[in-house]
């Protein structure tokens, strides 16, 4: 794709190059209708623009740099006549805006890129029965025009494309969260999240994580992999686990012959004569809501440390085999 180099040197694809590598993704009409609905929102500023409109549009778009230099001259003209203030006053509250809106323009195009690379990379197997909702879009535009970092766009633009294929995946709470967080509580979510429990098969219903092979995480018994306690309360601050750790849940063994994952890494256990057939109550820290849906946009590895001894204490724990 042709690009645009930005002002401290790095690329960033033209307003015209995204909306001619639409048509080039094959979707099903209900998530390209959607696919649309975004791209019109975030890039020219409509909503529920005719596909024709917007196709038709690329051949008048100019380059933002050269949108900027008519739009700042226009309207530094316009002032001066309107107010009569000092020209030099003028010109430069309108570059400062004009450069703000380019700025703003830059982040939400590099957002859609991704989130367009995303869709083609990996196509939705089933069509979606509901269109992206303009309100959502809306909030989603404010706060990606206002993030340049690389790793946050990133994550907006896998919260995009999973709305975009199913409408209704991630709330507007968890946007806001994403945009107020900084990169040290990122990394400690990044950490809980490379312990975390999950059955695939089950959904988000038994996600979680079970600080047991190492102990209690109100007595640091965490810390040892980057989760002490004060970190594990600045996950609580920002939204992204229950405030409860002492939480626990009864899990009946045989649910553990299911595969699982801790972090990134698959299991698949086997029972044993010796397998309880009661239930067996364990410790768990639970996500929010949010922090369930963040975790579905960051890439999780895992922690060798952990999962070393969570698979002692499984195997202990419920007398399975692997």
């Amino acid at each position: 794709m042709t690009e645009l180099e930005n002002q401290d040197g790095s690329s960033f694809p033209s307003t015209s190059d995204i909306l001619s590598y639409i048509d080039h993704i094959p979707l099903p009409p209900g998530i390209k209708k959607s696919l649309w609905k975004s791209v019109g929102r975030l890039i020219t500023g409509l909503v529920d623009v005719p596909v024709a409109y917007l196709e038709a549009k690329v051949q008048q778009i100019r380059t933002e740099a050269n949108a900027l230099t008519l739009v700042t001259k226009n309207a530094s003209d316009a002032a001066a006549k309107e107010f009569g203030q000092d020209q030099y006053l003028i010109d430069r509250t309108v570059n400062h805006f004009g450069s703000k809106l380019l700025r703003e323009q830059i982040n939400r195009e590099k957002t859609v890129q991704l989130a367009l690379d995303d869709l083609k990379a990996n196509k939705p197997k089933e069509d979606s029965k509901n269109e992206i909702d303009p309100d959502w879009l809306e909030l989603f535009s404010r706060i990606a025009e206002t993030k340049s970092n690389e790793d946050v766009q990133l994550f907006l633009s896998k919260i995009l494309s999973g709305e975009i294929r199913k409408p209704g995946t991630f709330s507007p709470k968890t946007i806001q969260t994403l945009s107020l967080l900084d990169q040290n509580t990122a990394a400690i979510f990044q950490s809980f999240c490379n312990i975390s429990f999950e059955m695939p098969e089950l959904g988000d219903g038994m996600t979680c994580v079970f600080p047991d092979p190492l102990g209690s995480p109100g007595n640091n018994g965490l810390s040892s992999i980057g989760l002490s306690y004060s970190e594990l309360t600045q996950l609580q601050d920002a939204g992204l686990i229950q405030y409860d750790l002492n939480a626990w849940r009864e899990i009946p063994p045989q649910l553990l012959k299911m595969p699982f994952t801790i972090g990134d890494k698959l299991y698949t256990l086997k029972l044993t004569a010796d397998t309880p057939r009661e239930l067996i109550r364990v410790a768990i820290i639970n996500f929010t809501k949010v922090g369930l849906e963040l975790r579905k946009v960051i890439h999780s590895s895992h922690n060798l440390k952990y999962n070393a001894k969570f698979e002692e204490w499984v195997i202990s724990k419920f007398k399975l085999n692997s």
